[in-house]
């Protein structure tokens, strides 16, 4: 499994239906946000090996949310000594191992029917963990030049979106929204209004990238792409 350099420094994972990411700040680490499955870990060793470095070269995990297919693999991870840091409103769910389905489909007609193939409404289970660092709304992270945690609750209480601070500014959507056939919001929300409210503060900032846990990037004018959708 190779790793899809996007732009300098940032590269894409593909893991099924989802989406990790590596940032590579050089001498200041490499830096995972999500990692799938717990089935994904070799693919994820793969892909680090891809870009000439070692597993052991993580130095931080950033989570977006608590779902199986982006916290997955974490435990391995942790257990290798790289932090893993998840919102506190979602750290139950890691320390669980185990989630019930409680999630409703997203609007529109396509993700009623992807929300019923692909999610239903079975529990899921994956190695548990201790989150060693709640990511905390509003913080900037001393990562890569500076990475803001933006609080986005509504696909889960929990969930953040990353806006990674240089030139370019990117931001790591998580499953606040999808870019499956195109922009549109995530299958499911626990909190559909509360996932609304996340997509319009998204729209009022300035980014020019935009990644997500399932579907393509927005390589230019995300920004602009987020507010004519969700505003």
């Amino acid at each position: 499994m190779a790793a899809k350099e996007i732009v300098s420094g940032l590269y894409s994972i593909r893991l099924g239906p989802a989406n990790a990411y590596l940032i590579d700040s050089g001498g200041d680490g490499l830096t995972l946000i999500d990692c799938g499955y717990a089935k994904s870990v070799s693919q994820i060793e793969d892909a680090i090996r891809s870009i000439g470095r070692q597993p052991g070269d993580l130095t931080d995990i950033l989570i977006t949310h608590g779902h199986p297919d982006h916290l997955g693999s974490a435990a391995h991870f942790s257990a290798d000594s790289a932090p893993v840091s998840l919102h506190a409103e979602d750290a139950w769910i890691a320390r669980a191992g185990k989630i019930e389905q409680t999630m409703s489909p997203g609007p529109g007609v396509v993700n009623r029917i992807l929300f019923r193939l692909f999610i239903g409404d079975k529990a899921a289970e994956f190695p548990s963990f201790e989150p060693q660092t709640s990511l905390v709304g509003g913080s900037n992270l001393d990562i890569g030049g500076g990475i803001e945690v933006i609080h986005t609750p509504g696909h889960t209480a929990g969930h953040v979106s990353l806006l990674w601070k240089r030139d370019r500014y990117i931001l790591f959507a998580g499953d606040v929204a999808a870019n499956l056939l195109g922009l549109a919001y995530s299958l499911g929300y626990d909190d559909l209004a509360a996932g609304k409210a996340s997509l319009v503060k998204l729209a009022q900032r300035d980014f020019e990238v935009a990644v997500f846990g399932h579907g393509r990037p927005i390589m230019s004018g995300a920004s602009t792409k987020f507010a004519r959708r969700f505003t």
